[in-house]
């Protein structure tokens, strides 16, 4: 009886020294489990570019455009502040600004044509159809915006336009939210057809421009006619319409 009990004591005992063996192997392994679990390789062993080997260099994105002058930045033109001593030319509204003039690109009839689509949402409404600066912003008492057509602007540099636009002068704030780099020079383009529309001398005209122009004048009704009597017909002018408030400056351009 009592071998019998010495033997169950002595199993009893082994089975706990196994489970305490156990424990502690499990305790030891666990952390190298974790450890080894979050040293995997896959950023290592992921496929990848050698540094300029194998086209591993980023392309070029679309739109980009380097550093430099209007010929090849159509984004930046250089707007030149006068020199020390520097004289600008001066004219009746103010002196010539100076800086790059021209396009970025060629002027056709498709950027004509988007340059007014643009010209008349964007610009319309304060410097007008023909840009003499009396839109219905002005005509309802806002500040007018001064005339196109004055020898200050038609002898200013395309990137005089580009730089108003983009950061605004005086009460026109920057247009950048509303017109694109490549919206803004199209705009530009039809502002040099409104300056040269309304001071072009008819023989700078092409001849078949010029027969129409006569074809024109021909085609016009006469403003009116005698009767014979002391009364005349059509001849009457109508009233001038209201003028537009007097440019104060400091608008735009």
């Amino acid at each position: 009886m009592s071998g019998s009990q010495n033997n169950s004591g002595a199993g009893r005992g082994e089975r706990r020294s196994a489970r305490r063996s156990f424990l502690i192997l499990a305790s030891c392994l666990l952390p190298l489990v974790l450890v080894s679990a979050a040293c995997r390789q896959d950023m290592h062993d992921n496929p990848k570019y050698k540094v300029n080997r194998d086209g591993a260099n980023r392309p070029i994105p679309p739109g980009t455009i380097e550093r430099g002058g209007l010929d090849s930045n159509p984004a930046g033109p250089k707007v030149l502040r006068p020199a020390v001593g520097q004289t600008l030319v001066s004219t009746d509204t103010g002196p010539v600004p100076i800086g790059d003039d021209g396009f970025p690109f060629p002027v056709t009839k498709e950027i004509l044509d988007r340059g007014e689509s643009r010209y008349n949402i964007t610009c319309l409404p304060c410097h007008g159809k023909l840009g003499e600066g009396d839109g219905m912003i002005v005509l309802r008492g806002f500040r007018r915006p001064p005339t196109y057509h004055q020898d200050r602007l038609r002898k200013s540099p395309t990137s005089h336009f580009y730089d108003v636009i983009t950061n605004g002068f005086g009460a026109m704030p920057s247009y950048t939210d509303q017109l694109t780099p490549e919206d803004r020079w199209k705009v530009i383009a039809y502002i040099r057809v409104l300056q040269l529309s309304q001071n072009a001398a008819v023989a700078d005209l092409a001849e078949n421009d010029k027969k129409k122009l006569e074809e024109a004048g021909k085609a016009a009704p006469s403003t009116g006619h005698s009767t014979g009597g002391s009364e005349s017909h059509g001849s009457a002018k109508p009233a001038a319409p209201a003028a537009a408030p007097a440019p104060t400056g400091g608008h735009s351009n």
